[in-house]
């Protein structure tokens, strides 16, 4: 009986130890897609907006030329607020850092909304392609 017992114990522990080590599997693999989308999307994005406004556009055309210049129209993000989130804290910073003199808060409130939305898409590409 109590060898029986402790084949139960090993066995759920060992159980544990397999799922923590899925756990931080994923987590790894999410941590990869941001630097990549911030690599990918975020710093084209930022150099798109911020070259379109040194040229004098509003901010409603440089956000649609920087969407139609980068690869957010075509990706497919995981369907996580905060990835998308983290996403725009890193391309506001290189938008402020890069051509903060041409953007105002409330420029960068609709830019943000702007970007979420275009985002929000990007999580949910199978909604809005044909199968």
């Amino acid at each position: 009986m109590k060898i029986i017992k402790n084949e139960y114990f090993i066995v759920i522990i060992l159980g544990f130890f397999l799922i923590f080590s899925f756990q931080v599997s994923i987590l790894q693999a999410l941590e990869f897609d941001l630097t990549s989308a911030q690599n990918a999307v975020g710093k084209r994005f930022a150099s798109k907006f911020c070259e379109a406004k040194e040229k004098g556009f509003s901010s409603e055309s440089s956000s649609e030329f920087a969407l139609n210049n980068t690869y957010l129209k075509f990706v497919a993000f995981p369907d996580d607020d905060g990835f998308l989130e983290d996403l725009w804290d890193f391309t506001i910073e290189r938008i402020r850092n890069d051509c903060g003199t041409y953007v105002t808060d409330q420029e960068a409130t609709i830019l943000r909304d702007f970007f979420k939305e275009e985002g929000e898409i990007a999580s949910n590409r199978d909604l809005y392609l044909p199968h």
